[in-house]
């Protein structure tokens, strides 16, 4: 299969990329910079496409050009409540270029990475202690920008789906971690990444509050396992949104014990009570992932336990590298 991935050299981005070579597709990248420092090691396999999915001409001349069979559509814009019209021009302008672009060249599946940030703000029993896990039907009502534009893109989607041939489709992920968001992002984006890298680096990270919190957090390389699942499906998908999380929470407190176990002499300390991250909307929530598991057999395959394992092999690796 021919596989485009926007964003395609980002933090998940790297991963799906990845994920699609080990299982011998051939795979372009649409980005909007060539910043390979995140692939070096399977950067020689792919061609990079360097443009701005809101350059609705240079987006469809490189789609047209490689002809995928798939899209997977990962390039998005974060920084929202700062700079809401670029927010709206990336993830809402930039996601009708690239249902547009399929469309034009008769691409079988677009796959969007949307987010939990859509069900926000979790109040209720959906956030804080029950966290009751939240249902792809259930009620939509983001008030964050970051959410708003998720939401509206989702309904971009939706509507070339109706009118066209394609098949679009939704996944809605939960707190995502990995490797390359210290090196990509800057924030609370990073907190879960940072309470793995500094201690690994033999540095202290102290988290003021926040260990009774909850989240449902996934690993990078079940993003990119969930995705390859999704878009490589042989039967025409019964849904249009699908939830890839464990659906139930994990404290912080946990998450941190875990580390503990993990790395020697980890230098973490972490307060009590809530919202770690300092949210203005709630974002902490359990995501019901039922749909994936009835009708892929999909399901998680990195718990905390491993998914700190791995991330903290990546890290000691990535030392002992340097130090040579």
């Amino acid at each position: 299969m021919r596989v485009m991935v926007t964003g395609g050299l980002g933090v998940n981005g790297a991963w799906v990329v990845r994920e699609f070579l080990g299982r011998g597709h051939d795979v372009t990248v649409f980005e909007n910079r060539n910043d390979t420092s995140l692939i070096e090691d399977v950067a020689a396999q792919i061609e990079v496409v360097v443009g701005d999915i809101s350059d609705a001409k240079k987006l469809t001349d490189a789609v047209t050009g490689f002809r995928p069979d798939c899209i997977i559509h990962l390039a998005a814009f974060v920084n929202c409540e700062q700079d809401p019209q670029t927010a709206i021009s990336v993830n809402i302008g930039g996601t009708a270029n690239v249902c547009a672009a399929a469309v034009s060249a008769g691409v079988k599946r677009v796959v969007h990475s949307s987010s939990k940030a859509v069900y926000a703000p979790a109040t209720g029993e959906r956030g804080f202690p029950t966290y009751k896990a939240i249902a792809e039907e259930d009620h939509l009502g983001p008030i964050g920008m970051y959410g708003i534009t998720k939401a509206a893109a989702e309904d971009v989607m939706d509507w070339y789906g109706q009118t066209s041939d394609v098949e679009f489709v939704n996944l809605r992920f939960g707190t995502v971690f990995g490797p390359g968001r210290l090196q990509r992002h800057d924030g609370p984006i990073n907190t879960y990444s940072s309470m793995i890298e500094l201690p690994a680096e033999g540095r202290q990270f102290t988290l003021e509050h926040g260990g009774k919190e909850g989240d449902d957090i996934v690993y990078v390389l079940d993003v990119a396992d969930a995705i390859a699942c999704v878009a490589l499906a042989p039967e025409p998908l019964r849904h249009k949104a699908y939830n890839v999380a464990h659906g139930r929470v994990l404290t912080m407190n946990d998450y941190a014990a875990t580390i503990r176990r993990v790395i020697p002499n980890a230098a973490l300390e972490v307060g009590p009570g809530l919202n770690p991250m300092n949210y203005v909307d709630p974002y902490y929530m359990a995501l019901d992932g039922t749909r994936m598991i009835e009708e892929f057999g999909w399901r998680p395959q990195f718990d905390a336990d491993r998914a700190v394992r791995h991330y903290y092999q990546l890290v000691k690796s990535r030392l002992e590298g340097a130090e040579a």
